[in-house]
């Protein structure tokens, strides 16, 4: 905040450069340079002209992306920032002058990272990320026009079927690029790996794939409808006809998975008919959609949806309350949440009131904070429960979260004029739990703030 105001107070930072005179300026770029690979490798591209550009930013690669050694979880993620630092001007080369040479160096680059995540520990995902990164650049380039139909196929082939498997490479975005030269030759390896006994995923997906680009709705619902008993199965079929510009198609498909299956995943149907319907500007049956929606799996988000939808008919005074029957019927917590959203605090509180040991600490929380400009004591009262309840957990988590309550509640208190009682409460919890030393000091320092 401070580094924020003086900054105000002396000028942006692009006012303050234009104040540097040039040996300052190239004084503080080279200690900048010299302190950061990023800046680095900004200045040599900077100066570089468009025939060294590519080899710049291979001996950044080779610099960066390769290592023997197995990362550890920290190692990995410091890895990755290093390494999305290549990505990032390998990404503004591709914009501005995207070349078969760079191309090269993509794939290879991407090679690395792999062989680097397999040998690491990635779970927090940001490895895995630099390779997606790497990944759509190489598409982006390789549509610009400047790959070898016949190279970019093989390279799709090995990459994607021989030297990883979790990554996967989709034939229809890169059907342009390949032309029909480098997509037989891609076919005649799927149709290769197909015959092999016992068929990987890769090889699947891009079975599936190609059936999409080929545009073959009988391959299409056998191989992504499969036997047809999933909500899964439905979505991935509508989602192909979405793809291929039949809407129509897509909304028969989600109806019949709405009516032939069940669990959460219908909700994806569901979204799908109702979407078909909002891009044909045909408002009411998108209200019917979501009616039967909330009515078949009643939540906060079919809620919102419906009341969305109502909204753009004008329509939802005649809804809500039957929106909120069949939610309250479903669960009774999220009708207390959709209450609150709606502003309806007072028939909130009402509700709570009936079911207030099963609405969870959290929501009572928020219930409070919101009761508190009807009735702040009443709202004491239920941060002093819930302070109860989290302090049936010892440990230090739980004693801040419990601290943080009562100060939730000493406000509250101190708006109904209760903060002498508060007070007495605060010293009378304090004795209660001298045996915990932690929870203690902690209450100490409330009583004495």
């Amino acid at each position: 905040m401070a580094g924020a105001a003086r900054q105000d107070a002396d000028g942006s930072l692009s006012e303050l450069i234009e104040r540097l005179d040039e040996p300052t300026a190239k004084m503080l770029l080279e200690r900048a340079a010299a302190e950061s690979a990023a800046i680095a490798a900004a200045v040599r591209l900077a100066v570089a002209v468009p025939a060294d550009r590519v080899r710049i930013l291979r001996a950044e690669a080779d610099s960066v992306l390769r290592t023997r050694r197995h990362l550890d979880y920290r190692e990995a993620n410091e890895w990755a920032l290093e390494a999305g630092v290549v990505v990032d001007a390998m990404q503004a080369e591709a914009a501005g002058n995207p070349s078969r040479e760079l191309l090269k160096l993509i794939e290879l680059s991407v090679g690395r990272v792999v062989k680097v995540i397999l040998k690491s520990d990635d779970s927090s995902g940001m490895m895995g990320d630099v390779a997606h990164r790497l990944l759509a650049i190489h598409e982006q380039v390789s549509l610009a026009g400047v790959a070898e139909p016949k190279a970019l196929a093989r390279w799709m082939i090995k990459f994607g079927f021989d030297d990883q498997d979790f990554f996967m490479i989709d034939p229809v975005r890169y059907a342009p690029a390949l032309g029909d030269k480098g997509m037989g030759i891609y076919r005649d390896a799927v149709a290769e790996r197909s015959a092999q006994g016992r068929v990987p995923f890769a090889v699947k997906h891009a079975t599936e794939r190609l059936s999409v680009l080929d545009g073959d709705i009988e391959a299409i619902v056998a191989l992504l409808g499969q036997d047809l008993t999933s909500p899964h199965q439905y979505t991935r079929v509508a989602e192909a006809m979405l793809e291929l510009e039949r809407p129509e198609d897509a909304l028969q498909w989600a109806e019949r998975g709405i009516e032939a299956t069940s669990g959460w995943q219908v909700k994806h149907l569901y979204d799908i008919a109702a979407g078909v319907h909002e891009a044909n500007g045909d408002l009411a049956p998108v209200l019917g959609v979501r009616l039967d929606h909330h009515q078949t799996m009643p939540s906060t988000s079919t809620y919102g949806l419906l009341r969305d939808a109502a909204d753009e008919v004008g329509s939802w005074d005649s809804h809500v309350s039957e929106a909120r029957e069949v939610l309250g019927l479903r669960d009774r917590g999220s009708l207390v949440d959709v209450l609150l959203a709606d502003g309806e605090i007072e028939v909130a509180w009402g509700l709570a009131a009936e079911d207030g040991d099963d609405l969870g600490n959290d929501r009572l929380v928020r219930l409070a904070e919101a009761y508190e400009v009807v009735d702040p004591a009443a709202s004491v009262d239920v941060y002093v429960r819930v302070v109860k309840s989290i302090l049936e957990t010892t440990d230090r988590r739980a004693y801040q979260a419990a601290v943080k309550q009562l100060k939730n509640a000493r406000r509250a208190a101190e708006s109904a004029g209760l903060s002498h009682e508060h007070h007495a409460y605060l010293v009378g919890l304090r004795e209660e739990q001298r045996r915990r030393p932690t929870l203690a000091s902690m209450l100490d320092k409330l009583i004495e703030s």
